[in-house]
């Protein structure tokens, strides 16, 4: 079996990239929900003395440990990922920025690494933790633009004001984003019960974050009405449901006061919603992209050759 040239070997090291570094956020949040932060209390090392957690550090530093481990899952993806993505970069089946995505995805998983023990070494300190999310959803975002190259997903039919509209929507999505980071910032739920706050109201970063989400909707809706390409509905339709979901989960935690499953929950779709904007995005026709050609260089003949 071919685990690097074939089409399908690609779309499925791509896939596993784009879920892997999902789940370590989904494994993360657990981290902090359960006050693991800083089950391991310094880093490389889970303690001053060991790599790994010692009896002292009970479930929390077993928690924290595994979370550091599935990191090393992550690298082994992304070298599967680069080399397959040279292959096919090689055979003239691929743009070169797919290349260049997998090294941006190898070095943001080191980085993330280096963010994640910065962020223990500073006892949790919330704006390195923020920090930790936003390169998430830079990775995830690559992830996304690296399943489209290697899917051959084309660009959707749009005018001028619809692609405006879209890409109004994808910068308040960002916003949005931010915002969430700075409310989780203010909350109580730190990783660890000693973890400092950053000291902003919560309610009221709450509600700025609410209102941007309610816009962010509206928009949705509205580009949803406007698109007359049946592609670009669905796109729109299942962004829309991600912020439904999200919105709905979000006004249950807060007025419930964060329960830890709500909040993970909350979380999880945190990560589908940065996922679908980027589909929606790196779907949307680029500056000198015609047609529906999506890779550089490559013919009908190199599409049906790939597909198969």
């Amino acid at each position: 079996m071919d685990l690097l040239s074939s089409p399908r070997a690609l779309r499925r090291w791509a896939v596993a990239s784009l879920i892997a570094n999902i789940v370590i956020v989904w494994t993360g949040s657990l981290v902090r929900l359960t006050k693991s932060g800083l089950g391991c209390s310094t880093w490389p090392r889970c303690t001053p003395d060991s790599y790994t957690p010692v009896a002292e550090s009970g479930v929390h530093g077993l928690i924290e440990f595994g979370n550091r481990l599935l990191t090393f899952v992550l690298i082994a993806v992304a070298i599967g990922t680069f080399l397959s993505a040279v292959r096919h970069v090689r055979a003239g089946r691929l743009d070169r920025r797919a290349v260049r995505l997998t090294v941006y995805v190898g070095l943001g998983i080191i980085a993330q690494a280096v963010i994640g023990g910065i962020s223990v070494r500073l006892q949790l300190n919330p704006w390195v933790v923020g920090l930790h999310l936003v390169a998430s959803v830079l990775l995830i975002w690559w992830c996304v633009e690296l399943v489209h190259l290697a899917f051959l997903i084309p660009p959707v039919v749009a005018d001028g004001r619809r692609i405006t509209l879209g890409r109004a929507i994808g910068l308040l999505g960002i916003a949005v984003i931010f915002l969430g980071v700075i409310v989780t910032g203010a909350g109580p739920n730190a990783g660890d019960g000693a973890a400092q706050r950053s000291g902003l109201p919560l309610e009221a970063t709450a509600k700025v974050h609410a209102w941007a989400v309610w816009l962010l909707v509206a928009l949705t809706v509205a580009g949803l009405v406007t698109a007359a390409d049946l592609r670009l509905r669905r796109l729109y339709a299942g962004l829309l449901a991600v912020e439904v979901v999200q919105g709905v989960i979000g006004y249950v935690q807060y007025f419930n006061h964060l329960p830890l499953g709500i909040v993970f929950w909350h979380m999880v779709g945190t990560t589908l919603f940065v996922a679908a904007l980027a589909h929606l995005q790196l779907a949307l026709p680029r500056p000198g992209r015609v047609g529906d050609q999506e890779i550089s260089g490559s013919s009908a003949a190199a599409r049906k050759t790939t597909a198969r």
